[in-house]
């Protein structure tokens, strides 16, 4: 039996990442520095299952994903706005938000949430609030731009950037690899939503 490191997502756009590394591009040019996301690994979570599953448990996994997914019919998103979680004192995680779609999203994470908890695999314990991951900042405060005035202007300036719109049509299961270079994502499984 093998450990995997497991998320349910849905996939954006190219035209969402392609607009999302502009924003990127706009925040290192600001002097931000963060582990920033690569294109081709941006995302939008609604549920980590962990970094240790058994590799036994993935299809009880994948058919209650497909019973979440059968509850929420396609949607659209929009993106835009860019902050950081918890706060511009204490950022942890640059994002892109959701304008158009968060409650499709809220449902479809609600449907996951009831149908991996039994499973062993709750949502985790703070509220879910959509969003696109951007980068991650390493210690906080400092000269890297985090938790400065650099960072609170360069966000302001970002604020409200378009992050362009993407169609969901599945929600997929991902293996996610940590690497040197950042993680790596490995599809394992699509669902289509067809509520």
């Amino acid at each position: 039996m093998r450990q995997m490191r497991l998320f349910v997502a849905v996939d954006v756009s190219a035209e969402v990442t392609a607009r999302a590394a502009r924003i990127i591009d706009r925040l290192r040019e600001a002097g931000i520095e963060a582990a920033w996301v690569a294109r081709e690994q941006m995302h939008l979570t609604l549920h980590f299952l962990g970094d240790d599953v058994d590799d036994a448990d993935l299809h009880r996994i994948c058919l209650a994903i497909d019973e979440a997914a059968a509850t929420v019919p396609p949607f659209r998103l929009d993106f835009g706005g860019v902050g950081v979680f918890p706060d511009a004192a204490r950022p942890r995680v640059a994002w892109l938000g959701v304008h158009e779609g968060a409650a499709e999203l809220g449902r479809l994470h609600a449907a996951l949430a009831e149908r991996l908890t039994p499973l062993g695999f709750p949502p985790e314990a703070r509220v879910y609030r959509p969003h696109l991951t951007l980068g991650r900042f390493r210690g906080g405060r400092g000269s890297a731009g985090a938790g400065s005035d650099r960072l609170v202007a360069a966000l302001e300036a970002c604020r409200d950037a378009d992050g362009g719109s993407a169609s969901v049509q599945r929600v997929c299961l991902y293996e996610s690899r940590l690497a040197r270079e950042g993680a790596e994502h490995d599809r394992l499984h699509a669902a289509p939503l067809r509520g």
